[in-house]
């Protein structure tokens, strides 16, 4: 991809910069000031809603959104990339026969944006493909080619920050259970507004509730993420009613497994908790992550199933996911977690993490300038 389409990198990551302070490198090294990003080849060349398919890769090589005479980015439709085609999101279609609408016969992946630039694209498009493969899709293409994408989505939604979404069906193939011969399975990409109370949330923490349910998907289907998920939507609308920001799903032998969209860790005398994988739950590229920048700053990790009586007892409890990063817990239901405020760990950790993502958005950046 152009440089020349990245130019809106430069203001967003300033604007990032302005809402919370560049994270220090945790083991004291000095880091370089990176040069700015270039803003050459600005144009206004956009794709309309009846983009052919067959031009999408040229678009994808020079589409830049539109700029007022101000130099900000203008506010954008919603936009969507769906089978080869830039559309509006009010009129984007697929099949009434499509077995992702009929059956939640599909898979999807979610990964963050900063500035423009996608964070960890490959390792969710690996996790993806490995979805895709096990229920006998399709493979969904190379991360370069979606990292492209995302960053021309975003780009046209004016929104540098967000949360990006592949989603990926079986197609139209029949309504019923067994597929009617072969179908185009349907590719779509989205982009959504992170909540505008993230920053808040994650240096005051969250009010949490336990779910009188477990996951509706349990081992050998937890890794993967389908596009039918009755239990996330029922509880994610339990907890917003009872005042909460997430529900913790507790399975039958009473253990807390994970938040409906989160992977769940706590912080006991000695060391940090998380439910293992053999639990069901979901493998996390945020829990990946946390669970090595734990290791590396000398904490001592477990895997192991978290009782309801266990996590009470947490002197802190925190969540992970791609687009909260690390979100720490302050009380569970009306009782409070440790101080009620986000601990020691869970701030270091957040530290950290923030210091791995800025450091890998700088090579992004960097990468992108060059070419």
């Amino acid at each position: 991809m152009a440089a020349g389409s990245l130019h809106g990198c430069r203001r967003a990551l300033s604007s990032r910069r302005r809402s919370r302070a560049r994270p220090r490198d945790p083991d004291g090294h000095r880091r370089g000031r990176s040069p700015p990003l270039s803003r050459r080849g600005r144009h206004r060349h956009r794709l309309g809603p009846r983009a052919r398919a067959g031009r999408v890769l040229a678009q994808d090589r020079g589409a830049a959104p539109r700029t007022r005479r101000g130099g900000g980015i203008r506010a954008a439709a919603v936009l969507v990339w769906l089978n080869g085609r830039w559309l509006a999101a009010r009129q984007a279609r697929v099949s009434a026969l499509d077995r992702g609408l009929l059956h939640g016969d599909g898979v999807y992946d979610t990964w963050r944006t900063y500035g423009g630039h996608s964070f960890a694209v490959a390792t969710h498009m690996r996790r993806l493909a490995a979805a895709a493969r096990r229920l006998g899709l399709p493979p969904p293409g190379p991360p370069a080619l979606w990292e492209r994408r995302s960053r021309l989505l975003v780009a046209r939604s004016g929104l540098p920050d967000a949360a990006v979404r592949l989603t990926l069906t079986r197609g139209a193939a029949g309504d019923t259970l067994v597929p009617e011969g072969r179908a185009r399975p349907t590719l779509l990409l989205t982009a959504r507004r992170l909540p505008k109370d993230l920053a808040a949330r994650q240096r005051d923490g969250v009010r949490v509730v336990l779910l009188p349910f477990p996951r509706d998907t349990v081992a050998p289907w937890g890794w993967l993420k389908l596009i039918g998920h009755p239990s996330a939507v029922l509880g994610r609308s339990t907890a917003a009613r009872r005042g909460a920001a997430e529900g913790l799903y507790v399975n039958a032998a009473g253990e807390v497994t994970e938040a409906t969209t989160a992977n769940v860790f706590i912080r006991e005398r000695d060391a940090v908790v998380t439910p293992p994988l053999s639990a069901g739950i979901l493998p996390g590229v945020t829990r990946a992550l946390v669970l090595d920048l734990a290791r590396r700053a000398g904490l001592t990790i477990r895997e192991e199933p978290i009782p309801i009586t266990r996590l009470r007892r947490a002197r802190e409890v925190f969540l992970t996911a791609s687009t909260i990063e690390i979100l720490p817990v302050v009380r569970l239901g009306a009782r409070r977690v440790g101080e009620g405020q986000p601990g020691t760990t869970t701030r270091l950790l957040q530290a950290r993490y923030a210091w791995h993502v800025d450091r890998a958005m700088r090579r992004v950046a960097n990468a992108a300038r060059v070419r």
